[in-house]
């Protein structure tokens, strides 16, 4: 069986991360999804994710398959939802965003796996309050978020690129 773990991102793996964002965003594209098309997020964000320590990757065997970033506090997007609410007003939580997985990995569960290792790490942090947002229409997404225990909280807006006040579904996990 095939070892897969997640680890900090480094600056050697800056390349490989940019061309699983860019699948993503092939994926995205064919699906019809405005989501990750106007260049964002692009090799100077995973860059400032890695110099900032909140970029990490799934490892499969010795591949990078993965790319998450978490994201500490109060995230100015969240702080807008509407058609509902959070299910705390703190602003200790951890934001998950970025979330991709390899075109050569997808279809294999792995992003289960992933969800699974970013909320042990969150545990382990002692940040209970894990919060993230995708595309109504991402239906992939959804079901990785919904399949790890989240809840749909309510619709925030992103401002990305040309989609301005794109909706986006704000999804909540408290761990007990």
């Amino acid at each position: 069986m095939t070892t897969v773990y997640m680890r900090p991102a480094i600056k050697t793996d800056l390349k490989e991360i940019t061309t699983i964002i860019d699948g993503a965003r092939h994926f995205l594209k064919a699906q019809g999804l405005p989501q990750w098309q106007s260049g964002y997020p692009n090799e100077e964000t995973v860059a400032t994710d890695i110099a900032l320590n909140r970029g990490y990757v799934l490892v499969v065997g010795s591949e990078v398959a993965g790319y998450t970033a978490l994201i500490a506090g109060a995230d100015p997007v969240y702080e807008a939802i509407t058609e509902g609410q959070w299910l705390s007003d703190t602003d200790e939580y951890i934001s998950v965003h970025r979330f991709a997985i390899s075109d050569g990995f997808r279809g294999q569960k792995l992003a289960q796996r992933f969800m699974t290792a970013i909320l042990t790490l969150c545990y382990h942090k002692n940040q209970f309050d894990v919060r993230i947002d995708t595309h109504p229409e991402n239906h992939p997404m959804q079901s990785v978020i919904t399949g790890n225990g989240f809840e749909k909280r309510g619709v925030v807006y992103i401002n990305e690129g040309k989609e301005i006040n794109g909706e986006r579904w704000a999804y909540q996990l408290i761990l007990a």
